[in-house]
């Protein structure tokens, strides 16, 4: 069987070698850039390689957990990747300011917290797909991609202060999503 962008997944979540191939040539220089985005000044190019691997491999491993009803398969990717990077980010960052005085076991909230913290992400994954498609592409590529303002107006033949507005109100109606998202949690 041929892997195309209709089977793909399929063929992921059956393990078949070959849509991996498939993924990593046509995502791969996507993913490299993202990664590149988030790790320059702070990663060598080994650590944005071994990081953008990564990324595959979870794709690999991984591909059960996707789900179409959330976003597309190649923001899918992207997310996972940018994820993967912010984590290589951090403990780059947390290696240069290591000390033995910084070592601590960690307490019972701080793990609450993280789960907590995972499930903002969601409820802003979810928040962002409910946008109308141009404002959730908008929102994708600036703040998950990290495109400039002025390269996301040229995209889409819009002034920069379109661009802004539809931010603004993206950002805005996340966090009205979120302060829900708290509301029900403390009820």
């Amino acid at each position: 069987m041929e892997i195309t962008e209709e089977n793909i997944v399929k063929q992921l979540k059956t393990k078949d070698p070959r849509a991996l191939e498939y993924v990593m040539s046509n995502y791969g220089k996507k993913v490299y850039a993202l990664v590149y985005n988030v790790l320059k000044g702070v990663g060598s190019n080994e650590d944005i390689e071994e990081c953008v691997s990564e990324t595959f491999v979870q794709v690999w491993n991984r591909a059960d957990e996707y789900s179409e009803e959330r976003g597309s398969f190649k923001t899918w990717i992207l997310i996972l990747a940018k994820f993967k990077a912010l984590d290589f980010r951090r403990a780059k960052l947390k290696i240069k300011a290591f000390s033995t005085e910084d070592m601590e076991i960690p307490s019972k909230e701080s793990v609450e917290s993280k789960v907590l913290d995972i499930e903002e992400r969601r409820q802003i994954i979810e928040a962002i797909n409910h946008l109308n498609e141009t404002d959730k592409q908008i929102f994708y590529k600036r703040y998950f991609f990290y495109e400039s303002i002025e390269s996301i107006a040229k995209q889409f033949k819009m002034t920069r202060e379109a661009v802004d507005n539809r931010l603004w109100r993206g950002r805005k109606r996340l966090k009205e999503a979120l302060l829900r998202y708290r509301e029900e949690e403390i009820v």
